[in-house]
């Protein structure tokens, strides 16, 4: 075991943490030497209740076993910066294995081979896109493009419903909420576009870096309303974009679903809020508990010996009012399986 390495070098960045203001450490340090495995996730933010569903289900799957997890998380999802410093503290610490969600894997290859060298398992969380020349043990995660492709389908299917119109023929405008640059912004985005062309009358008339924020995403859409309030479809990269915009159309004095359609990704517990109180359109629910209880489950299997896929793909599905229930009661829920890379 690692624990006494470990917990040492978590005290001492801990200090330096929260000195600093520029990260969250977990408060499981304190548990480190009883732990039987020791677990780091270093994720790419902590303000969308993605990444919190995740760690908490993670958390709670590894406290089962008495493991625990380590989590380093930047301020910002920009602070790759941070992602570097606690790589080499988790490194430097000798912990199991390291759970890992950035927006730029390059910057990191030094860090992921380090890891490596160290004999500690790395995984990647929430894609399958290869990282460039660099041994990862295995990527967790659902198809991004695939699945907004199929926001982009069930988008335009919804508009013709709305309009009594058929999908070939349904005439529309849509405007994009981006998020940061990078690969789950870019794979959320043309997938979206390419399922949305199933309707060629549906025009895409602009997009904007909202930036994963709710509020950004907010300021966007009503300025955009006010330039063009002929806006048919609002669709966000995430969860919180499509909040964002979901708040701006109402306080433009238009409904939801009734006249314009606001639609993101993750399958966050306010979003399916909102989607029961119809103030939402949809969401691509990709399952963050199931991927955070997955992430421990691999981990086990790799610690154990055992073999993993290089790629595992978890599940992806369309929610809206119809099949909320079905979402939220784990009916939906498909096991993970494995699969081939993510082309980007």
């Amino acid at each position: 075991m690692r624990s006494q390495n470990l917990f040492i070098h978590l005290f001492l960045i801990s200090i330096l943490l929260f000195m600093a203001g520029t990260g969250v450490l977990s408060e499981n340090i304190l548990s480190v030497p009883d732990s039987s495995y020791n677990i780091g996730i270093i994720p790419s933010g902590s303000s969308s209740p993605f990444h919190q569903e995740l760690i908490h289900a993670a958390n709670k799957t590894a406290s089962e076993s008495n493991w625990t997890v380590i989590i380093l998380t930047p301020d910002e999802e920009t602070n790759i910066s941070f992602q570097e410093d606690a790589m080499n503290t988790l490194i430097s610490g000798d912990v199991d294995l390291i759970c890992l969600n950035t927006l730029d894997t390059d910057k990191l290859a030094d860090e992921i081979r380090e890891a490596e060298s160290a004999n500690i398992p790395v995984f990647l969380y929430n894609t399958l896109v290869p990282a460039k020349t660099q041994n990862i043990t295995e990527y967790i995660g659902y198809d991004q493009y695939t699945g907004a492709y199929t926001m982009g389908v069930y988008a335009a299917r919804t508009l013709a419903d709305l309009k009594n119109e058929t999908q070939e023929t349904v005439q529309g405008r849509a405007f994009i909420l981006r998020g940061l640059p990078g690969f789950h912004a870019d794979q959320r985005t043309s997938g979206f576009i390419d399922g949305l062309s199933t309707s060629p009358g549906i025009e895409i008339v602009g997009e904007q870096v909202a930036g994963w924020d709710r509020e950004t995403a907010r300021s966007i859409t009503k300025d955009v309303l006010k330039e063009d309030p002929t806006i048919d479809i609002f669709y966000g990269n995430s969860d919180e974009m499509a909040i964002g915009a979901a708040l701006a159309v109402q306080e433009f004095g238009k409904k939801v679903n009734d006249e314009i359609l606001c639609l993101g990704i993750d399958g966050n517990m306010p979003t399916l809020e909102m989607i029961r109180n119809k103030t939402i359109t949809a969401t691509l629910g990709v399952y963050p508990e199931k991927m955070g209880e997955t992430l421990i489950i691999h981990a086990k299997k790799v610690l154990d010996g055992e073999s993993v896929p290089i790629y595992l793909k978890t599940p992806a599905v369309v929610i809206d009012s119809a099949n909320l229930d079905a979402y939220l009661n784990g009916s939906l829920w498909t096991d993970p399986v494995s699969s081939g890379p993510e082309q980007n």
